[in-house]
């Protein structure tokens, strides 16, 4: 399946002094340019980004519903307006943005400018670009890799996480101290001698070394206390813990290292009071808390004591009532849930290098399940046996400490699938816990920081790579003038909650802003177009399955194909299981009671469908030879279709085409229409 899904939001910015205040969210065109004076034209004045954001709530919850499994791909697509002086070759780097922003209502030609929405100084016409961050953090990195070994990890994007306040003093009006997200931060607040401490719980194990790192402002708080609770209920402050500050009265990145004495539940504790008396609230700010474990060449610890982790819901398959499994955090452990002959898969994904052997561990608790199951991908999404992975089992059938050994034959992402399934009416639970992949050898990459921003005056504040460390960029050559990038670690950190999802940022590499070369102008349609030409992501995942049963294959080379229940309209939210009924054009005559134009047979396992544009005769869906192949099962052939994948209110045209004897044919001029 090829599924588009249009943008969102968009909008250009630009740094020229005349423009750097000016909003063009409703602008039909997206540019990338370098801006000259316009009294001289030669004296450089500034660049032009795009950004531009698309809802992905739709395909999240097609994930979790296993309406779409297995590898998928994202491909985000801007259709070219025009060129004017572009070099030969140029690049475009892609970044996903790091805060939220406002579209607006301003265009390129409004006079005078609209300042309403985000521009080049601020994300919404008022709020600068990095200040939501405040000045300590602009150009500094969370972490030198916050992923790797990773026990506590909570940037704020999505809540207060395992946050929560204890040991409250009430003011003066019998007020309690709270705390609130804003701007993918935690504050906290007091007023009127009141007071209060901030929690982090974490689990941590005995005789081990964690890096501990926050980013805290006490910005209206004389100074806030912190110190480090050990299971024992002891708390320590920089008298046990060397670089430890206990009491920080400045806006600053904290970083020390915590050596443990024992196993459990540990605390970080922030205490703040309001010392000033004033009814007005007075605020601290946190971010970016992060602690990792330090030694032992350990990549990941999932131990659930604050969150899922990574681990995904895939593959779902509801009950009888209706129900759907149960996956979430239990008294520290990621639990499984399921009933009425229902189940899902709980599947984590790591990237993996070639060149280390790596163990992966975890103890499984099957619980009321008869077993579990377990499954190991490859890169190219094949399953593992146990000539490639020591210690691999399909089902496990009784609680253990599960232990596997292997070398990637090749780098790239690796999959992990618990498979639980309940059978019966009662409801059966298991769980899985510390689940951990440890290497032998020494990381043949150095890692990159989870974030960087740059210190300048606006232009979008941006993350530098995916959370696997990939960069996209893009290039052009005299025969590309589309933009046709691949996109899917980004996303996949948006899908999964790694990060917030803003949208990407599309700009010139800094070599190129910074140059005083001409590069010319790059003109794309935006989401305001007047035409078919909005930018796009496209979601690509296979979801053909090929069972012929019984059926005879159309083996004939004059053959006639067509959709056998295809409508003539369609209502743009509609699913449907398209038919393709294939015969000979002149079927042999023969004696038989059957009639020969009315006998399904199966076509070629190489046949593809393609949709497009009835009035421009654009490729909307093309053909492709992995996401758009026809299915068959003992009824014939067919492909399912989900038709808000068009625009509505247009025509289209539908065609198949089949790949044998190295040739290929074509079928067309099936036409239907999609309605609003």
């Amino acid at each position: 399946m090829i599924y588009r899904i249009y943008g969102q939001k968009d909008t250009t910015i630009y740094e020229s002094n005349l423009r750097k205040n000016q909003n063009t969210g409703k602008d039909e065109i997206l540019e990338i340019t370098k801006l000259y004076d316009e009294d001289t034209n030669s004296i450089w004045a500034g660049n032009s980004r795009v950004l531009t954001t698309f809802d992905l709530t739709s395909i999240s919850q097609s994930i979790v519903d296993g309406d779409i499994s297995g590898s998928i791909k994202y491909k985000l697509n801007l259709t070219s307006v025009e060129e004017n002086e572009v070099q030969s070759e140029y690049s475009l780097d892609i970044f996903p943005i790091s805060q939220s922003w406002s579209e607006g209502i301003g265009k390129w030609l409004h006079t005078p400018i609209t300042k309403t929405g985000c521009n080049w100084g601020t994300t919404d016409g008022s709020t600068n670009w990095n200040v939501n961050s405040s000045s300590i953090f602009n150009g500094s990195s969370v972490s030198s890799n916050p992923t790797e070994g990773i026990v506590l990890s909570q940037t704020f994007a999505n809540g207060t996480g395992s946050t929560f306040l204890t040991e409250s003093i009430n003011d003066i009006a019998g007020n309690s101290p709270f705390m609130f997200v804003e701007d993918e931060r935690l504050v906290v607040s007091a007023s009127n001698f009141s007071g209060t401490t901030l929690i982090f719980p974490l689990y941590l194990e005995n005789a081990k070394t964690y890096g501990v790192q926050f980013q805290i402002d006490p910005k209206d708080y004389t100074d806030v206390q912190f110190r480090v609770e050990t299971p024992d209920g002891q708390i320590n402050g920089s008298d046990v813990y060397t670089d430890m500050v206990g009491n920080i009265t400045t806006a600053s990145t904290q970083s020390f290292d915590l050596n443990t004495t024992s196993e459990g539940e540990h605390k970080l504790r922030f205490t703040f009071f309001d010392n000033e008396g004033t009814s007005k609230s007075t605020t601290g700010i946190f971010d970016e808390v992060f602690v990792t474990e330090k030694a032992g060449n350990t990549l990941i610890w999932e131990t659930f004591s604050v969150n899922e982790g990574s681990f995904v819901q895939r593959n779902v398959i509801k009950g009888t009532d209706n129900s759907i499994p149960f996956q979430g955090v239990k008294n520290s452990k990621l639990q499984l849930e399921a009933r009425n002959i229902a189940g899902a898969d709980a599947e984590y994904s790591k990237h993996l290098e070639s060149s280390l052997q790596y163990t992966i561990t975890s103890e499984l608790n099957l619980g009321t399940f008869p077993s579990f199951g377990f499954t190991m991908y490859d890169v190219n999404d094949l399953k593992m046996n146990p000539s490639q992975v020591t210690g691999l089992q399909s089902e496990i059938t009784t609680s253990s400490t599960q232990s596997l050994v292997f070398t990637p034959p090749k780098s790239g992402t690796y999959r992990f699938a618990y498979s639980y399934f309940q059978s019966g009416s009662v409801g059966i639970t298991g769980s899985i816990d510390n689940f951990r992949i440890s290497y032998s050898g020494s990381l043949p990459i150095v890692p990159q920081t989870e974030a960087s921003y740059f210190k300048n005056e606006g232009g979008g504040t941006w993350y530098t790579a995916s959370l696997s460390n990939t960069n996209v960029s893009q290039k052009f050559t005299k025969y590309t003038t589309d933009l046709n990038a691949d996109v899917t670690d980004y996303v996949n950190d948006w899908i999964d909650g790694s990060r917030p999802n803003n949208g990407f940022i599309i700009k010139r590499p800094i070599a190129e802003e910074s140059s005083s070369i001409r590069y010319g102008s790059s003109k794309f349609f935006s989401n305001d177009t007047h035409t078919i030409y909005v930018p796009t992501l496209e979601v690509q995942w296979d979801d053909s399955s090929f069972v012929t049963g019984s059926l005879l294959e159309l083996t004939g080379d004059d053959i006639v194909i067509y959709p056998k229940n295809l409508l003539s309209e369609y209502k743009e939210n509609s699913k449907a299981r398209i038919r393709i009924v294939g015969r000979e054009r002149y079927p042999q005559r023969s004696f038989s009671e059957s009639n020969p134009y009315t006998t399904i047979k199966y076509l070629p396992q190489n046949t593809y469908y393609q949709v497009r544009d009835a009035e421009t005769n654009l490729v909307i869906v093309p053909f492709d030879t992995t996401y758009t192949k026809v299915s068959c099962d003992a009824n014939g052939n067919y492909f399912d279709f989900w038709f808000n994948t068009l625009q509505p209110e247009r025509f289209y045209n539908m065609e198949f085409r089949v790949d044998r004897d190295n040739r290929q044919q074509y079928f067309g001029g099936h036409v239907f229409k999609v309605v609003r």
